[in-house]
Order: structure tokens, then C-alpha cells, then sequence
């Protein structure tokens, strides 16, 4: 997991982006990410020809449903993008979506993933 960390840090910063986990207001929801055990969720970060793809994901086992925001900043204002659904079946870590962003683009992400009886068990990302 920390070379996944390790590789999602230089891409954000050379992108200029910052993802972090959010201590607040849910502080045991990063424990995952800073003991170094399984995190529920997360964005992932690839440079692509056509721009940055932002790979949305969830673990099967402790999350049901998930809500991505995608904040884009623009000269005369911004907009957000959302997705949200059910986590599908898998084992480990599923792709629950992916979004091709422009490299130039000034944006944030957050990602927050649910279990079952409807409690937050992950958030990352910030919006910065």
C-alpha cells in the first residue's frame, strides 16, 4: 500500500493536486491510511495522453454505496461533477469509476464510501 501511496503522491504533485485523507469530521475513517492497513476507498491518479484519469475505488467488504464530487475551477467560475452508486461485488479493491480530467484543469476530488446500515466508513481526498 505505500508504494501505491508513494506513486499517487508524485502524480497528484506533479499535477499540482493534493489528495489527502480528511481528519476532520471523521477521524477514524484515516486510521486505515495512516497504519498502513486496508483503506475502504480511495482515488487513484494516472497520467494519460488525453489528460489525468481519476480511478474512483472501493472495497466490497466494508463498503456498500460510494458519491464522488469532482470540483473544477474555472476564469468565471466552476462546476462540480458527481457520480454516486452501489459498490459492485468483487474481492479487494473494485473500480467503481473512472473520470478523464484535462491536465491543465485546477480541480479537487472527494470521495465518500458507506457500509450497509448507511454509517461513513471512508473519505479521501480534499478540496483544495
Amino acid at each position: 500500500m505505500t508504494g501505491k501511496l508513494a506513486i499517487l503522491a508524485s502524480a497528484v504533485s506533479a499535477a499540482g493536486l493534493w489528495f489527502v485523507a480528511q481528519a476532520d469530521p471523521l477521524p477514524d475513517l484515516v486510521s486505515d491510511h495512516i497504519r498502513g492497513g486496508e483503506a475502504a476507498c480511495g482515488i487513484d491518479v494516472s497520467q494519460t495522453s488525453d489528460g489525468l484519469l481519476l480511478t474512483a475505488w472501493s472495497a466490497p467488504s466494508r463498503t456498500r454505496t460510494w458519491r464522488m464530487v469532482v470540483t473544477q475551477r474555472t476564469g468565471g467560475g466552476g462546476f462540480d461533477i458527481v457520480q454516486e452508486g452501489d459498490v459492485p461485488p468483487g474481492d479487494g479493491a473494485v473500480a467503481v469509476s473512472d473520470l478523464l480530467i484535462d491536465t491543465g484543469a485546477d480541480f479537487s476530488a472527494r470521495l465518500t464510501a458507506w457500509d450497509a446500515n448507511g454509517d461513513p466508513v471512508c473519505r479521501f481526498g480534499d478540496r483544495v
